[in-house]
């Protein structure tokens, strides 16, 4: 199976503008989201899915294969969608493109959970880490993820479910990587925004609310998602620390 990981890099980030070109110790960030993806094994071919010049004419200019996308996607799957009608392949891998520290185990992952299922008519799955810290427990940026028993997803919510009423149980935080097939990616333009998708904002519950399943697998915590500068400050000191 041909699979394909693409990178969303927007420019007009609310809280960050510009941050894909941001530099961590000399390097953009886009770029060391590159060198993670492409070193992950299940990945046959990376892409990075831009909307502002600027990006591409850094991509060209350092060898990473990038496609300009419209400036119009409310969401980075929208986004993938797009990207999904000019490069055909099996599974299309969302690697979030504020993500430097992104592990390839961790992309390798969720594609393999994807690739697992598939058989059963399941055709997106998504990554968590088990046990969700206090801090992020109080912080609605934060979405949990309650699983099945089979390997699903049953909601994800900025809320920390399920609420321990009977008993205790280890609370999930989401890892917004995503691996669809061809047909689900495809879709998901197509279908109407839900309300609970609209209320929390997580894009995954479109598929939920449609009534589609989606698989998910735990994976190991370490990555940190950059949406501001002191999140890409945080980033660089444990790099440099690395180096």
């Amino acid at each position: 199976m041909k699979v394909l990981a693409v990178i969303p890099a927007r420019w007009a980030s609310a809280r960050f503008p510009g941050k894909p070109l941001k530099e961590i110790c000399g390097k953009a960030m886009i770029h060391w989201v590159w060198d993670q993806t492409v070193q992950a094994q299940s990945v046959t071919q990376t892409v990075i899915a831009t909307d502002d010049d600027r990006i591409i004419e850094y991509c060209q200019s350092h060898d990473l294969e990038v496609v300009m996308t419209a400036d119009t996607h409310p969401t980075g799957s929208d986004r993938l969608a797009e990207v999904a009608q000019k490069i055909e392949a099996d599974v299309y891998v969302n690697v979030q493109g504020d993500e430097p520290l992104i592990e390839p185990a961790t992309i390798d992952a969720v594609t393999g959970c994807l690739l697992s299922v598939m058989e059963r008519g399941i055709e997106v799955a998504t990554g968590y880490i088990e046990g969700a810290t206090d801090a992020q427990l109080d912080d609605p940026s934060v979405v949990h993820l309650v699983p099945t028993l089979d390997g699903c997803v049953l909601t994800f919510s900025r809320l920390p479910v399920p609420y321990p009423m009977a008993e205790t149980m280890p609370r999930n935080v989401h890892v917004g990587l995503y691996a669809f097939s061809r047909k689900a990616l495809l879709l998901f333009p197509e279908l109407e925004r839900g309300p609970v998708e609209r209320a929390e904002s997580i894009e995954v519950m479109r598929y939920l609310e449609h009534g589609f399943r989606v698989a998910g697998v735990p994976v190991e915590p370490g990555s940190i998602g950059v949406d501001t500068p002191e999140d890409l400050a945080e980033v660089e000191a444990i790099l440099e620390a690395r180096a």
